[in-house]
């Protein structure tokens, strides 16, 4: 029984482990600026951790 208990809270520990190993991996980003248009639209992020600017512009045709 005892066993059994441990094996458990051994095996929870790895998936909460494995968990947070993979969050930092994932981007985050923040929305700065979306503007939409009847011409097209332009949204720029800024990640997070890095403050690199992404700006993107799509025509609608």
């Amino acid at each position: 029984m005892k066993t059994q208990i441990t094996r458990r809270m051994f095996a929870s520990a790895c998936v909460v482990a494995a968990a947070l190993a993979l969050v930092p991996g994932c981007e985050q980003k923040e929305k700065v600026l979306d503007i939409e248009t009847p011409d097209g639209e332009i949204e720029v992020e800024r990640d997070k951790s890095s403050g690199d600017v992404d700006v993107e512009v799509n025509d609608k045709e």
